[in-house]
C-alpha cells in the first residue's frame, strides 16, 4: 500500500485505533485502522504545534511538517552562507588594513566559522535522522497493512 493510501486511510478513519473504528475482530478490514495508529498518532502529535494544526485531516498535517522542516533547513543554510561571506569580507578588510592584528582576528574568525559549521551539520544530521525514523515508521506500517490485508 503506497504511503499516500496510508495517510488517506488515516484521514478517513479520523485518527486511528479503536476510536476510529479499528476494533480487531479478526477481519482484515477492521485490523487496518489499528495498524495505522502509529502514523496517525505521529501526525496528531505534531498538531499541537500551531503551524501544523490542520482543520481538515492528518494528511495535511504531515505534509505541512515536511514543508516546515525543508524551509528551516533552507533558512539555516542561507544564514550560514551569509555569515561566511561577511566573515570573509571582514577578514580581507582587516588584512589589508593591519597585517599584524589580522592574524589574531583570522584565528578567531576561523574558530567561529568552524563552530557554526559543526552546529549546522549536527542540526542537519538530527533532522535527517528524525525524517528517516518517520519514513521507516511509515514503511513498517505500510508493510503491516499489506500483510494484514493479504492474509
Amino acid at each position: 500500500m503506497p504511503v499516500n493510501n496510508i495517510f488517506m486511510a488515516c484521514m478517513r478513519m479520523g485518527g486511528g485505533g479503536s476510536e476510529g473504528g479499528g476494533k480487531v475482530d479478526g477481519s482484515a478490514q477492521n485490523c487496518v485502522p489499528d495498524q495505522l495508529t502509529a502514523v496517525c498518532g505521529l501526525c496528531r502529535a505534531f498538531s499541537a504545534i500551531p503551524l501544523l494544526r490542520s482543520p481538515h485531516s492528518s494528511i495535511n498535517c504531515c505534509y505541512r511538517l515536511v514543508v516546515i522542516v525543508v524551509v528551516v533547513l533552507v533558512i539555516v543554510v542561507v544564514v550560514v552562507v551569509v555569515v561566511v561571506v561577511v566573515v570573509v569580507v571582514v577578514v580581507v578588510v582587516v588584512v589589508v588594513a593591519e597585517a599584524a592584528a589580522a592574524v589574531v582576528i583570522v584565528v578567531v574568525v576561523v574558530v567561529v566559522v568552524v563552530v557554526v559549521v559543526v552546529v549546522v551539520v549536527v542540526v542537519v544530521v538530527v533532522v535527517v535522522v528524525v525524517v528517516a525514523v518517520v519514513v521507516v515508521l511509515v514503511v513498517v506500517v505500510a508493510v503491516a497493512v499489506v500483510v494484514v490485508v493479504v492474509v
